[in-house]
């Protein structure tokens, strides 16, 4: 029984065998009886010597040895395995003509051997494959793929591979095959031999771009250690010339994380080096203190729409840039950020302003007055600055008392909030300093109705819808304020006066069960009226100069998981119709087809509609995305893509047409599974 637990020991630290970063090794020790069978077992004590012939077979758990005979030397701690040796664990599987092995040296040799691991669908196959080392092995005559090895669509071949496990295989006389003919050929070739990520050259992508010329993208990754990589890009783009990349990804722990690209390149159509910087940071600095970065920056305004290569990058119009940092303590929060924006539509980003900084304080809410009100308290502090122009500063202080109650089944929430607002305005090109004030405050009221009735699907009761109509009506006054002598740098400058009710009909349909509750429908509806006159302008409705308000709606309907329809729209009860409205649709069945449709318009300035449409079919992806413009009745974007991805490689053909700018391009990706991974 020895002689056959030091055989399959053999195994265990004969093959932690890597190709191109895929391991080949057992999972478990020797922990469960070993089944034996043989037509012929003897021991010879004058050499020490076990031998077992015909038809000999080892089981252990899900391991299992097959050869036709079997002889282990005690002494030597020699073992040979001969004749259709087959040794399989779950799914990976070593086939040879003849094994042999020391076990006091770790060394060893397999003839003519095949070796299939699962992960990853690789077959690696030499004539001979030889352990002279703890991690190093030599192949003579080795082939490696991840397609059918019986007719591979294709396959590396090389004369001698010498291979250093964690390191690198150094490949002679190296030769890759598409359908068995030799495409490329290198005297000398290095790979490397990770059994996790490992570093080395992605597959380059083409790209043919009416607007730009030829592009080749060249990229190569870097697996810097477990919790860290880089990949690095070098592109030519004919038009315009080299562009030089990289982008770096970290997870130290879970609060400690990142992501930074930077990219540079001296354009051919400017005067002046164009570059991007683009990343975020988080991280838990000390205790419960959280510090958050995000760096958006770009060095003209057309660099995203000449260069980005995300669709909806090109019509960017602010980028911003932030340091935030958050703590919290019991029931409240304080929060401190630092902001740059960069106008993209205007040439002088001087005007535009800048956080330096922001802070805010938050309360949550708490008993007063033997737990009949609620008070909570909102401030912030924002420093406006930017380099031209006048500069603020503002300090605001909201504190708000509510008293919810029920009577009669309504349901009551009176509330008051106070705006204490002060201002510090630097007036520019002078060194004058003013302040002004502004004291005003809200009066609330709401009170609504919830009618519940449940319909059960089943006799337990356990399943069902629950349907909720909830009629609300809202109360707000503000009064008039003057605002002639306060600077404007947000909305939140201008509190305009108010005396309105606002009255909405909503309906809530639920699905519930033992196990969970899904929201299936919903719908929304509501409008305003000004009791004092016509309507000021305020974010509070839509629409404003009359004295109903534009009408409010929204409807959702999540029908199953896999379908989901969104309306809302903002409708003039004056008759100019619809001023907006927006729709969108999405369907999808795994692994076959999906549907993504939007439509959205706003009156006097868009109307447009996006589709994308996907869909698979055995070996073949499919995808089709178009945006267009009813109002400038335009193409803005088209997308069409076919991936062909039989079981060992995929080849990705796209073409895109846009009108941000006008470019029309063609690309081409190639992928070897396992080997560049596939798209």
């Amino acid at each position: 029984m020895r002689f056959f637990r030091f055989l399959l020991l053999l195994i265990i630290f004969f093959l932690p065998f890597s190709a191109y970063g895929k391991k080949f090794e057992l999972k478990s020790p020797l922990n469960k009886p070993v089944d034996i069978s043989a037509s012929f077992l003897e021991y010879n004590g004058e050499k020490n010597t076990y031998m077992a012939r015909g038809n000999v077979e080892l089981v252990e758990g899900t391991r299992y040895l097959m050869a036709d005979s079997v002889v282990y030397n005690e002494l030597s701690g020699d073992i040979e395995a001969q004749g259709n040796v087959v040794f399989k664990d779950e799914a990976d599987m070593l086939q040879c003509d003849k094994l042999y092995i020391n076990l006091f040296t770790r060394k060893g040799r397999v003839d003519r051997g095949k070796i299939f691991i699962k992960k990853g669908n690789f077959n690696i196959a030499g004539d001979k494959i030889e352990k002279t080392g703890d991690a190093t092995y030599i192949i003579k005559a080795g082939e490696i793929t991840t397609c059918d090895p019986k007719k591979p669509e294709w396959k590396f071949q090389a004369n001698d591979v010498d291979i250093t496990i964690e390191g690198y295989a150094i490949t002679k006389g190296t030769k890759f095959y598409i359908l068995n003919t030799p495409v490329f050929y290198l005297p000398y070739g290095i790979f490397p031999v990770k059994t996790e990520r490992q570093s080395g050259f992605l597959m380059p992508e083409f790209t043919s771009s009416s607007r730009d010329g030829f592009i080749l993208k060249n990229s190569f990754f870097w697996a810097i250690s477990r919790d860290k990589d880089a990949t690095f890009n070098l592109d030519f783009i004919q038009e315009r010339g080299l562009n030089l990349g990289s982008e770096f990804r970290y997870s130290i722990t879970e609060d400690t994380k990142g992501q930074w690209y930077a990219a540079i390149m001296d354009d051919h159509n400017y005067k002046h080096s164009r570059y991007r910087i683009k990343g975020k940071h988080e991280q838990d600095v000390i205790g419960d203190l959280k510090l958050k970065m995000n760096v958006d920056h770009v060095s003209d305004n057309d660099y995203l729409k000449d260069l980005s290569t995300h669709v909806n990058e090109k019509s960017e119009a602010l980028l911003k840039s932030n340091l935030y940092f958050e703590k919290p303590f019991k029931n409240s929060l304080f929060t401190y950020e630092m902001a740059y924006f960069k106008n993209l539509l205007v040439k002088d980003n001087d005007m535009t302003f800048k956080y330096a900084p922001q802070m805010t304080y938050f309360t949550e809410s708490f008993p007063v007055l033997k737990d009949r009100f609620f008070l909570d308290l909102s401030s912030n502090m924002t420093n406006f600055y930017r380099e031209t122009g006048d500069r603020y500063s503002r300090l605001a202080f909201e504190p708000r008392l509510q008293m919810p109650f029920s009577w009669h089944g309504v349901n009551f929430l009176i509330s008051g909030k106070g705006y204490e607002t002060g201002y510090l305005i630097n007036k520019a090109g002078s060194n004058t300093k003013t302040t002004e004030i502004r004291q005003t405050f809200k009066v609330a009221g709401d009170a609504n109705v919830q009618l519940i009735r449940d319909y059960f699907v089943d006799k337990t009761g356990r399943t069902g819808y629950q349907s909720l109509i909830k009629p609300e009506l809202k109360y707000v006054f503000i009064p008039n304020s003057s605002y002639r002598d306060l600077p404007y740098a947000d909305p939140y400058d201008r509190i305009y006066k108010a005396n309105i009710i606002t009255y909405s009909f909503n309906h809530y349909l639920n699905h519930f069960s033992l196990n969970e509750t899904k929201e299936v429908s919903l719908m929304q509806i509501e409008q305003t009226y000004g009791l004092s006159g016509a309507l000021s302008s305020s974010n509070l409705y839509e629409g404003y100069g009359k004295r109903f308000s534009d009408t409010k709606g929204r409807i959702t309907f999540f029908l199953k998981e896999n379908t989901s329809f969104i309306h809302e729209s903002v409708f003039n009860t004056y008759g100019d119709g619809f001023k907006t409205v927006k729709n969108s649709l999405n369907y999808s069945q795994p692994n076959m087809y999906r549907i993504n449709f939007s439509h959205t318009y706003t009156k006097y300035l868009d109307n447009q509609v996006y589709l994308d449409l996907g869909g698979t079919y055995k070996d073949i992806d499919g995808r089709y995305q178009i945006r267009y413009s009813f109002r400038d009745a335009v193409w803005i974007d088209t997308l069409y893509q076919i991936v062909y991805h039989p079981s060992c490689w995929a080849i990705t053909l796209t073409l895109v047409q846009t009108q941000r700018p006008r470019d029309t391009s063609f690309r081409f990706a190639f992928d070897l599974a396992g080997i560049t991974g596939m798209r």
